[in-house]
């Protein structure tokens, strides 16, 4: 108990009111992720101010990718539904709940439905769709193949009407996230059986701009930052020891380190999501045994909390965080 007490005293300073160029209440909000320890079991678990524990909001065995709304009042995330003869999960949906866990809804069915995204607004979403069919059986484990069946990128209402395919092709596009304006959408294009790297485009599909055109390593999992002048991703197939954090402009120039340091990469990196207030990112930490949450700090990149890990008894399962707006 003492040593999830240090942690949590640990992540309340994270989310304290700042001092500089405070203005009314501090947006930083709780932590949402995916999974937790062997003794809590699996679903969406949330850690924020005021909290002495971590307090779950799904129960579904396997639910995952959670993105906060912008009044932080629901989330949207994937649950996998049914299994196939051999094993596999027959589908995935998006579902919406409220951030307490309550008024749960199944937005999506009948296919493989992944990274749901809100729009500015709060009344769109965006995901990744790939049609059942040959190899989505192993798709449907919730892994990161790029060999398998194209994905596109839709858009629809927050109550599953309206619709709308952007992108088209042989090519897996997925992670789609939209810019805090609302007129770009960056997203990432992976050839199959090629590597991964970011794109933008407009909110009907058009001028598809290619974002990271000059980088020969994977370029993965955009988020926008609160202000929109900037895009965190992972560098690198995400998780692998090699990757890393790195920032860029909407525009593909400018890209900035964040994690790690040229040669000597920090590795299992993945999922990053900014801090409502702009100044940190919460990232997935993969390591050999757990998967845990870490946090940096963006203005001098340094590594300010770590959120799980070896320091609990039960060694978590900590995925795909997405940081909410109080």
């Amino acid at each position: 108990m003492t040593r999830l007490i240090s942690i949590v005293s640990a992540f309340l300073v994270l989310v304290a009111p700042a001092t500089v160029g405070a203005a009314g209440p501090h947006p930083n909000g709780p932590i949402v992720f995916a999974g937790a320890s062997a003794k809590q079991g699996r679903g969406l678990w949330a850690w924020g101010p005021g909290q002495k524990g971590l307090r779950q909001i799904t129960n579904g065995p396997r639910d995952g990718d959670p993105q906060g709304s912008p009044d932080g009042r629901w989330v949207v995330f994937t649950r996998a539904l049914g299994t196939t003869p051999s094993g596999g999960v027959a589908s995935v949906a998006v579902f919406r709940a409220r951030t307490d866990g309550s008024r749960i809804v199944q937005v999506t069915s009948g296919h493989y439905d992944r990274s749901p995204s809100f729009s500015p607004s709060g009344e769109r979403i965006l995901f990744a769709r790939a049609e059942l069919g040959s190899g989505m059986a192993r798709a449907a484990q919730l892994s990161s193949d790029e060999e398998l069946t194209p994905e596109h990128i839709y858009s629809m209402r927050l109550d599953g009407t309206e619709l709308q395919q952007l992108t088209t092709g042989s090519f897996s596009d997925r992670n789609p996230v939209f810019s805090p304006n609302g007129r770009v959408i960056a997203f990432e294009r992976c050839p199959l059986n090629q590597g991964c790297h970011l794109f933008t485009m407009r909110p009907d599909g058009s001028s598809l701009r290619a974002a990271t055109p000059q980088l020969a390593a994977w370029s993965t999992e955009p988020a926008f930052s609160p202000s929109g002048n900037r895009i965190v991703y992972a560098r690198g197939y995400p998780g692998d020891s090699t990757s890393d954090l790195f920032t860029i402009r909407p525009d593909g120039t400018g890209a900035r380190r964040l994690t790690g340091y040229s040669g000597h990469p920090l590795g299992g990196v993945s999922s990053p999501s900014w801090s409502p207030d702009g100044t940190r990112v919460v990232f997935q930490a993969t390591g050999a045994k757990s998967s845990k949450l870490q946090v940096v700090r963006v203005r001098d990149r340094r590594l300010v909390a770590t959120l799980g890990g070896p320091r609990f008894r039960q060694l978590p399962n900590w995925r795909t965080p997405t940081w909410l707006r109080r």
